[in-house]
């Protein structure tokens, strides 16, 4: 793993792990990073991805985490839902259509769910791209950025799927932001 990804991931979820609840759906879980993360009392973690060579990996961090779960392959059919929080992790900007995922998520929640977003401001969707040429960060995943979003184009996408903001935090010297919202 390229050395900035690695920290930069680290932040990330460590802003998410206070957040979540008992039953999560991690979108996009990466490697399943976010087990590290994980609070006392979680039952349940759905972990997708839309790499399958990153299951022997995410399975066996579950494993190790000792919490009930399963990986999927970008598959949307999910049996254990409705879920108390979803994740999109370092998603959302790679996503051409977001305001239609954030729709579709909140009729995954249950009710007063939260859906917790981190994607990087346009400046630190810069600094990632400038880093990916220099190998601190995936270069796959910079070429992947659709768009970057602001606190208010994030605010404008969770109001519309019929959440409301509850939180919205800059973080690593301004670079990446994070938003929970919870579902009305």
């Amino acid at each position: 793993m390229p050395l900035l990804s690695e920290a930069l991931t680290r932040a990330r979820l460590s802003r998410v792990g206070p957040c979540l609840g008992k039953k999560i759906l991690d979108l996009g879980c990466g490697h399943g990073e976010i087990l590290e993360f994980l609070p006392g009392g979680v039952e349940w973690v759905t972990l997708v991805d839309v790499s399958p060579v990153r299951e022997p990996l995410v399975l066996n961090r579950l494993r190790r985490s000792g919490v009930q779960g399963r990986f999927l392959v970008a598959d949307l059919a999910f049996p254990e839902s409705p879920f108390d929080t979803i994740v999109m992790a370092a998603v959302l900007e790679h996503l051409t259509h977001p305001e239609l995922v954030f729709r579709q998520l909140a009729s995954l929640l249950s009710s007063h769910g939260k859906l917790i977003v981190t994607t990087p401001t346009s400046l630190g969707g810069k600094l990632h791209g400038l880093g990916s040429l220099a190998g601190l960060t995936y270069r796959e995943a910079a070429e992947e950025h659709h768009q970057f979003l602001d606190e208010k184009k994030l605010r404008d996408l969770a109001m519309l799927a019929g959440f409301r903001r509850i939180l919205y935090q800059r973080f690593l010297l301004n670079l990446n932001q994070l938003l929970v919202a919870e579902k009305e």
